[in-house]
This record gives structure tokens, sequence and C-alpha cells, in this order.
């Protein structure tokens, strides 16, 4: 029997997957564009904000740099219960560390995928996995969201391991993201664990979430229209709940057109803030090229983009 959790409200509805934004002269992390970026987000319809995951390409940061980044965003006054941390990485002890600090400092819970670099992972395989972060976290365990991410990951967080980590840890686990971008995923793990936080990983598929009982959204494209978001989850159950949703899509789509979603989204917020640093991703990735940022702002001045 999976062990229900307790009646408790999501810790968000509306989160932006926040990027992160470096410094074009030596790549280092740029914390005063992140902590206005976030603020402002804040401020214009999210109630929630993920740090380190894929869009604020975590793989690329360091433990150390994760650390000192979140600790200096909650001393710039968001407050943690507001902030879900992307605790994933290769090796155990690093996860841990992370996950224990998030709990140490009283954020909404840990976001944490199975180690990426191993293909064709077990069921077993990942499930050891949790169970050795949980053990050694001990009675620093933040709330756990597991995140399902197979195309990047090349590991699934699917409803079988899902089944399994219930059965063996119940109210450990308290939500999923899911950014397969496979809606029937999604549809299964809400009608097999109705207890769990479900996020959906793209706004495009906020209205099927939420009639279907699910939390909301954690999404790279919710850092440039938050407030577009936040309608739509106020007025879901409203007679223009569709066309607001349409609305969203369209400005995803146009993100997910424009070249890979993370460059597409920090050029998106570069040209929100007028802050041409914000383009800047870390190699491997690389920058829209000059060209495509203007069509692709255009295009989001058509969409009319609030600040452009």
């Amino acid at each position: 029997m999976n062990e229900a959790t307790p009646d408790v409200p999501a810790f968000a509805h509306v989160t932006a997957a926040i990027a992160t934004p470096f410094r074009p002269d030596d790549l280092s992390v740029n914390l005063e564009l992140l902590e206005r970026h976030a603020h402002w987000l804040l401020s214009n319809g999210c109630d929630g904000l993920v740090l380190f995951g894929t869009t604020g390409e975590a793989a690329s940061l360091s433990l150390a740099e994760r650390t000192t980044i979140l600790e200096q965003l909650l001393r710039s006054g968001v407050e943690p219960h507001r902030v879900l941390i992307g605790t994933s990485a290769c090796a155990i002890a690093d996860v841990v560390e992370l996950t224990r600090r998030c709990a140490e400092l009283g954020c909404a819970g840990a976001l944490i995928m199975p180690p990426f670099f191993f293909k064709g992972v077990s069921v077993d395989g990942a499930l050891s996995f949790y169970g050795e972060v949980f053990a050694r976290c001990g009675a620093a365990l933040p709330p756990i969201y597991l995140y399902h991410i197979p195309q990047i990951s090349g590991v699934a967080v699917g409803p079988e391991l899902v089944g399994r980590l219930l059965e063996r840890f119940g109210t450990k686990i308290r939500g999923y993201k899911d950014s397969s971008g496979e809606w029937t995923n999604t549809a299964e793990i809400r009608a097999r664990f109705p207890q769990l936080e479900t996020f959906v990983g793209s706004e495009a598929l906020l209205l099927a979430n939420l009639k279907a009982v699910g939390a909301g959204c954690i999404s790279a494209s919710v850092n440039v229209q938050p407030g577009a978001t936040r309608k739509l989850y106020d007025h879901w159950r409203s007679g223009e709940a569709q066309s607001l949703q349409e609305m969203v899509s369209r400005l995803r789509k146009t993100l997910e057109r424009a070249g890979p979603l993370i460059a597409s989204t920090k050029a998106a917020i570069a040209a929100l803030h007028h802050e041409p640093a914000w383009a800047i991703p870390r190699p491997p990735l690389v920058a829209l090229a000059p060209s495509e940022r203007t069509a692709l702002e255009s295009q989001l001045r058509e969409l009319k983009l609030a600040g452009l």
C-alpha cells in the first residue's frame, strides 16, 4: 500500500525553472542579475522557483557554486519555502550534501533525478540510489520531488519506480515533475499516485494538469511569462481558460522554435530585462546567433510580451 501524503497545500503552482546568468568575461555566476530576476518573478505571478534545474544549467555548476547561489538568494529576501532545489548530481555524496543543506535552510524540498551519466539504469538501480541518498541524509531530509526528464537524463522515473519508492519511503516523496512532454505519463502518475504534487514541465500542459487535479507547472518559459501563466492558473475553471491556455502555449512554442530551449529562454530574458549578459550560457551550450535573437525578439513583440 502507498502511504498517503498528509493533506497539505502544494509548495507552489506557477513556478519558474529559473535560468542562471553568467558574466561574459569569465562565465562566473552573476548573482546580482539572478537576485533581481528572482524577485521580479515572485512579484509578477510566480509563487515558486526551482533553482538548479535543467534550465538553470545545474550540470554546469559546481556544488560549491550551487551552495553559494542558494545561500545568497535567500539572504536577498527570497523566502526559502518558495524555493525547490535541484540537487541532482552523478555522485551520491554531492546529492546528499546539497540535499541536506536544502533541509537545513528550510527550503520547500529537493528535486532529484537519478544519476544521469550511466544509461540503461534499471528500476532496482535507481531505487537503490534514492535509498542511499535518503539514508545518508537521515533527519536532514527535505520533502523529495522526483524529476522525470528522460530525453535529457537518459534515466526514466516512470510509474513502476514511483510506485516502489512510495511503497518504501511513503511521505518522504512529496511530488513529481514530469518534463518528458508526454501527457500520457503525467496522466498515469496522477491516476495511480494522487497523493503526489504533480507538476508539468511546460505551461502548455498546465490546463490539462489542473483538470487532472495536478499542482501546476515548473517551466523554463515561465521565466518570461509569469503573469500570463498566473492568470491561466487563477482562471482555469472559467470560460476563458482555453484562450488563456492558447496564449501561454504560443509563447512556449515560439521559444521552442527559436532554438534550443535554454538558449532561447535566456535570450528572451535578456530582451525582457534589457540585460544582454542574460543570453550567455556556459559551454558546451551556445547562445543564439545575433540573427536568431533578433528574429526571436521580433516574434516576442508580436506576442505583446510585457517589457518589449
